[in-house]
């Protein structure tokens, strides 16, 4: 009876242990991505160190390898910052796909300290053509 106790307790460990994620994608205009695009993250976990990523779908049709972006986050006590960040992409298609999707590092070690809602509002500095959807990706 000990031992099945201590099985099933390292199996809640080690299903605990792994390494959690949360992105949310929203489509864009894949022929003129212009508008902000608004990702709603509600945080519960105010202790826990998170990397936060720019999540993309592309197309043929986007030629760079490169895309600025304004990234404008709101806090949930009303605070608002914003900056511009310039994401390198790889560009990889896998073999017949006609689309990619990538994430570009934003942010590392960041702590989320306020509890509730987080705006991340991004809004490409140019017309973009190419871009099928756009959002957040956040690990821990």
């Amino acid at each position: 009876m000990r031992l099945l106790i201590a099985l099933f307790a390292l199996c809640i460990v080690v299903s605990c242990g792994g390494r959690e994620s949360y992105i949310d994608m929203q489509p864009v205009d894949a022929y003129n991505w212009h508008k902000p695009v608004s990702i709603i993250y509600d945080n519960s976990d105010t202790v826990s160190m998170r990397s936060i990523a720019i999540a993309l779908r592309y197309n043929e049709s986007f030629k760079s390898d490169t895309l600025t972006v304004k990234v404008q986050t709101s806090l949930p006590a009303a605070f608002q910052y914003s900056e511009s960040i310039l994401l390198r992409l790889r560009r990889e298609y896998k073999a017949t796909a006609m689309t990619a999707s990538e994430c570009v590092g934003y942010r590392d070690n960041c702590l989320l300290s306020e509890r509730g809602c987080y705006i991340f509002t991004i809004t490409p500095c140019r017309n973009v053509s190419g871009i099928e959807a756009v959002g957040i990706e956040i690990a821990e």
